[in-house]
């Protein structure tokens, strides 16, 4: 584990491998950069390095106490000044759940710097929030033994002591955190379309926290000339701490087929 310099903030990120093909991973929601360890540990054997940064407020990263601090847009800014920081001049962007949000602000700033671009299991795009009596936007308390149970079982691809430090990340997570990440998430409803860069859409079609029906349709927002689908059966909304060795094989192919070297 090493820490950079991102704006005011110090984020913790771990980095795994050699090499000039780099990609960047992007935690979901109330996780940190520990979930991509064994995911890491694969790519690495692969030939592949890789950057797990924990955002503001996850792992050993800085805290803030502003809320504006956790949005996806200032994520996506944060990770802007860690990747200037790291001297990343291109390099494959990986964002996972809430990761994808980061990701398309990042997206949108930054094009140029990436040379493909990977989102896993990633919510639809909310532009303003859901008028009383409308669709409702599902909450589940992540402290019930059923939620804890579930997380436990789509954990198991990391070792007993990744799994315990990651779970430790999320118990102490700062309040500020949940409540700055909500929608709405305005400015990137168009982003998807304008990509150029190969785009990987991954999902599990057991996926209980984000309907598999998102990844789907994000998908079918890019254009064809460069989207590409993996659809994990009978897999859950973490294939990063499930199946590992098997998500890390699906990036790796998709560079290799996808991206010049």
């Amino acid at each position: 584990m090493s820490k950079v310099q991102a704006g005011p903030f110090s984020l913790e990120y771990f980095d795994a491998g050699e090499g000039d093909r780099v990609m960047m991973l992007v935690h979901g929601a109330s996780s940190s950069g520990r979930i991509w360890h064994s995911v890491q540990a694969e790519l690495v054997k692969q030939g592949v390095r890789s950057i797990a940064l924990s955002l503001l407020g996850a792992g050993g990263s800085d805290r803030s106490e502003r809320e504006e601090d956790y949005q996806p847009e200032s994520y996506a800014k944060q990770l802007a000044d860690a990747v200037d920081a790291l001297e990343l001049s291109k390099f494959t962007l990986v964002g996972h759940s809430l990761g994808t949000i980061v990701a398309a602000y990042y997206a949108r700033d930054h094009a140029n710097r990436l040379e493909a671009l990977v989102q896993m299991a990633g919510p639809p795009i909310i532009n303003e929030l859901p008028k009383p009596g409308g669709a409702k936007i599902r909450v589940r308390n992540p402290d019930s033994p059923d939620v804890q149970a579930r997380w436990e079982e789509q954990h198991l691809g990391l070792p007993a002591e990744v799994r315990e430090a990651l779970r430790r990340d999320i118990d102490n997570n700062p309040p500020e955190r949940p409540k700055g990440q909500r929608p709405p998430w305005q400015g990137i409803d168009d982003v998807a379309e304008q990509l150029s860069v190969p785009t990987l859409v991954i999902g599990g079609d057991a996926d209980d926290i984000v309907h598999p029906q998102y990844p789907l349709q994000y998908y079918l927002s890019l254009p064809e000339d460069i989207r590409h689908l993996h659809v994990f059966h009978g897999i859950g909304h973490f294939p990063n701490g499930q199946i590992p060795k098997r998500l890390a094989g699906v990036f790796v192919r998709f560079l290799r087929e996808s991206v010049s070297s």
